[in-house]
């Protein structure tokens, strides 16, 4: 894919008309991989925004009372992934040009799908690097409480700021020379020779490596503890903490979005690394686009994984304004006024009720039961009198 910069090797400024049948084919199944991929990353995106963030109505309630409810880290960098995988998902899409033109021309259009490939994979290792430092730090390093949703967004803003300093600061720096450092490499615009080998790695694959390294090395004592944790409870026959199994059935789904990246960028490492050793003798078309097909279809995998891990990641939010979800209940009692406390280190929306405040034909002992309420006033003894616990779906 990157080869010496002339006409003879396709690297030439304007290859307009010489790509084969069988090429246009292969750059065809990348547009299609990467149109699915943008479509399903759009979707989620336009999902996720209007599930989690409340109505205008709610946003005003909100600046009355002067707090903001704020987003789980997880669900801040998952939108940082998703935002990263659609980058490159359009820089996929945009070879349709290629097709039409049966070869590559330099130029603006060139340059953006460079950019947008570069920004899109660098973004995409970052953001799977923050979920593995965030699971890591729960389940080995025993973190009481996940990262605050504040040092996600400070976590989320540097990677941005990285990813467009890196491609415009390069950019310029090559201008000034004259030198056109985004071009024609062969089949699709990217880092073009005789960049290629030592920005290449520098700015994009380099990152991509690393972040594959560290969360092997992440991903190992979280696997190990996760195993020991499930070991200690069998040998004791006892069942494990619920908040405890709420972590380790977390920590377990986060794992599979490193898993998903590594496959994606495995043939595109390959192809790489065969071009790198050979640079006279790249490896055939078929080969790389096999490999931008597996890394097109980033954004298809960890559409399909978020819809089976959701529930866990990112909890759905309770309705307000007096609105109530199926699950909701609300608890009146005659006799005694129930303190509610509420956990910090579970979920948000999630309540404990001490049993043993309950009245005697209610409780089953001096233990905590959870259970989803809907954010309402607090409720009013009834005039009526009556001794029992009355819970209304």
């Amino acid at each position: 894919m990157f080869s010496a910069d002339n006409q003879d090797d396709g690297t030439g400024p304007n290859t307009s008309g010489t790509f084969s049948f069988g090429t246009r084919l292969g750059l065809v199944f990348i547009v299609e991989t990467a149109s699915l991929s943008a479509f399903l990353v759009a979707s989620l995106l336009g999902y996720v925004s209007v599930d989690h963030y409340p109505s205008w109505q709610a946003i005003a309630q909100v600046a009355r009372r002067g707090s903001i409810g704020w987003p789980s880290h997880i669900h801040i960098y998952f939108i940082s992934l998703l935002c990263s995988d659609l980058l490159l998902s359009i820089s996929g899409v945009m070879n349709v040009r290629w097709v039409h033109e049966a070869g590559v021309i330099e130029g603006s259009y060139c340059t953006a799908q460079a950019m947008l490939k570069q920004m899109g994979s660098v973004g995409v290792g970052l953001a799977i690097l923050a979920i593995a430092i965030s699971t890591w730090g729960l389940i080995v390093r025993k973190w009481k409480r996940p990262s605050s949703p504040r040092v996600a967004l400070i976590v989320v803003s540097l990677i941005w700021i990285f990813v467009i300093l890196m491609t415009t600061i390069s950019l310029a720096i090559h201008k000034s020379k004259g030198n056109r450092f985004y071009g024609n490499t062969k089949y699709w615009c990217w880092i073009r020779s005789p960049y290629s080998l030592r920005e290449g790695i520098a700015l994009e694959y380099g990152w991509l490596w690393l972040t594959a390294v560290i969360n092997c090395i992440l991903y190992i004592p979280v696997a190990i503890t996760l195993l020991e944790s499930r070991r200690r409870n069998r040998s004791l026959e006892t069942l494990a903490p619920e908040g405890e199994r709420s972590m380790q059935t977390m920590a377990f789904q986060m794992s599979l979005y490193p898993v998903i990246y590594m496959l994606t960028i495995t043939p595109s490492s390959v192809a790489r690394f065969i071009q790198f050793a050979r640079p006279n003798n790249p490896p055939p078309f078929p080969v790389s686009a096999f490999a931008s097909v597996a890394f097109a279809s980033s954004g298809i995998f960890n559409v399909l994984l978020f819809s089976i891990t959701r529930p866990a990641l990112i909890p759905r939010r309770s309705r307000q304004d007096g609105q109530s979800t199926p699950n909701n209940r609300t608890i009146t009692s005659p006799r005694n006024s129930i303190q509610w406390r509420r956990r910090t280190e579970e979920c948000a929306d999630q309540w404990f009720l001490p049993l043993n405040d309950l009245s005697d034909g209610a409780k089953n002992g001096p233990r905590l039961s959870t259970i989803r309420i809907s954010e309402e006033p607090p409720f009013q003894e009834p005039k009526s009198s009556g001794s029992s616990m009355i819970l209304h779906p």
